[in-house]
């Protein structure tokens, strides 16, 4: 989670009714918006990546403790590539993520581009999006055109 902020410009893609598993929520860490939820939730980030009509794709998987996906993290062209590769590499293990051959795929509903930021406020760490987020025209293309073909709709 710490990590998040050095990633820069990345698309967030989650789905808003998913339900936050409460028990096993990290102690001391708080989001400020709904839509951050499913990030509290992660345990294991899997790296993947495709190759589209539209060039190469890589993005994280973000799975919670029982190996369902909760969040998906895109990488844009103006993500800070070697935070990225920082992130995966921390994350790196032996284990896979424990689930099963029928686990429900992620079904996004939401797309948005997310500089994550991270303040302490009475010693809670909190979570949030930078309310400024500069993306260069070719970051929006893609991003756009990774919503699309997520279908979902690209939200401010």
């Amino acid at each position: 989670m710490h990590k998040l902020p050095g990633l820069g410009s990345v698309l967030y893609l989650h789905n808003s009714a998913a339900q936050v598993i409460t028990e096993a929520l990290p102690p001391g860490l708080l989001v400020t918006e709904r839509t951050l939820a499913p990030l509290l939730d992660i345990h294991w980030l899997m790296a993947t990546s495709a190759v589209t009509d539209d060039g190469p794709r890589e993005w994280l998987e973000c799975m919670d403790r029982f190996g369902r996906p909760r969040a998906r993290l895109h990488l844009l062209p103006d993500t800070d590539y070697l935070a990225w590769e920082a992130l995966m590499t921390m994350h790196e293990s032996p284990l896979q993520p424990p689930g099963s051959p029928d686990m429900p795929m992620l079904r996004p509903d939401s797309a948005r581009i997310v500089n994550f930021r991270l303040r302490e406020v009475a010693g809670l760490t909190v979570l949030e999006r930078n309310a400024t987020s500069e993306l260069s025209p070719l970051g929006h293309h893609v991003a756009a055109h990774i919503a699309h073909a997520e279908s979902v709709s690209l939200h401010p």
